[in-house]
């Protein structure tokens, strides 16, 4: 296979290099979140949910610092974690641009509601590979490329053995090919903010309310900005049939229920509190008039009436 690789970022180069994908064979049709889409020479990805990563390991980062894994990983934010590598004529390129695409699709933001980690799977990449590739992909980032943003989406690359360990945590199998590229399953992993795994997305498709459901789901709505994003918690699902989020109509009954109680007490409340400030107007009126029939002017009309009548 013939190498290239081309700063280009337009959407149609993604599109092109889409087609590509599909003309030579290498891996199946882009497919929706969830369904399996894996290379052809027998190589797999094992789920591993729930299951640890392991934190300790130690890579480089694209300023050629040592970057421990952990840095990554707090008690908040949940991680987009991928192993692909920065050279990759078409599949790997076509993910990261995806990828961003769907992160420029919703209103998290790197840094703030969710870290992303990209680890390369080939030991002859170097930090000034992950930088470049770095700089290529933050500069079309809607939420800019400040020290925010380039402290939590890691490029980072590593010894054979550091990104071994770490594929085997997540089940990845990857293989380099007599030509110097690598076969590699077409799927990521979303990690909790501790450091386990929650959720596998598969494909080139990564709708942004997926990605966001996986990131609410793996924070276990901690990073919920909004109402909304409470309410799409508790109505959506993971459906392994449906490889997605799919909405939940006994959730959707749910809240119905619960929204109809709280319209039938809100109502019920004002009217309770229209009558009560009702009757309450009533008792001040007639205060008032009492007051007004015992006060001096009141006595003068009462003395008036009396000799009117006499």
């Amino acid at each position: 296979m013939t190498r290239f690789y081309s700063p280009s970022r337009s959407r149609l180069q993604a599109l092109i290099l889409s087609a590509v994908v599909v003309l030579l064979g290498q891996s199946a049709a882009a497919q929706m979140v969830g369904q399996k889409e894996l290379p052809s020479d027998g190589l797999d990805l094992v789920e591993r949910g729930g299951e640890q990563i392991p934190l300790n390991l130690v890579f480089t980062d694209s300023n050629n610092q040592p970057a421990p894994l952990a840095n990554w990983f707090d008690d908040d934010r949940p991680v987009v974690l991928a192993l692909l590598y920065y050279r990759c004529p078409v599949v790997c390129s076509v993910m990261m641009e995806r990828m961003l695409e769907s992160f420029n699709g919703f209103d998290y933001q790197v840094g703030q509601e969710f870290n992303v980690v990209f680890v390369s799977i080939d030991e002859t990449e170097n930090p000034t590979i992950a930088g470049a590739k770095k700089q290529e992909i933050l500069a079309d980032y809607v939420f800019g490329a400040g020290t925010e943003v380039q402290d939590n989406w890691a490029f980072l690359t590593g010894d054979t053995e550091s990104v071994k360990q770490l594929a085997d945590a997540v089940g990845y199998e990857y293989r380099r090919l007599d030509n110097g590229e690598y076969a590699h399953p077409v799927a990521f992993t979303i990690v909790s903010p501790t450091g386990t795994i929650t959720r596998y997305m598969y494909g080139y498709e990564y709708p942004s309310k997926q990605m966001k459901l996986a990131l609410l789901e793996a924070s276990e709505g901690k990073v919920a900005k909004s109402l909304g994003d409470r309410v799409l918690q508790f109505c959506f699902r993971f459906d392994p049939t449906e490889g997605a989020y799919t909405l939940q109509a006994m959730r959707v009954m749910q809240l119905g229920g619960i929204l109809t109680m709280l319209f039938l007490i809100t109502l019920i409340g004002g009217f309770l509190l229209a009558d009560r400030r009702r009757k309450r107007r009533n008792i001040d009126t007639n205060a008032h008039t009492s007051d007004a029939d015992t006060g001096p002017a009141g006595l003068d009309r009462l003395g008036a009436n009396m000799g009117h009548e006499s």
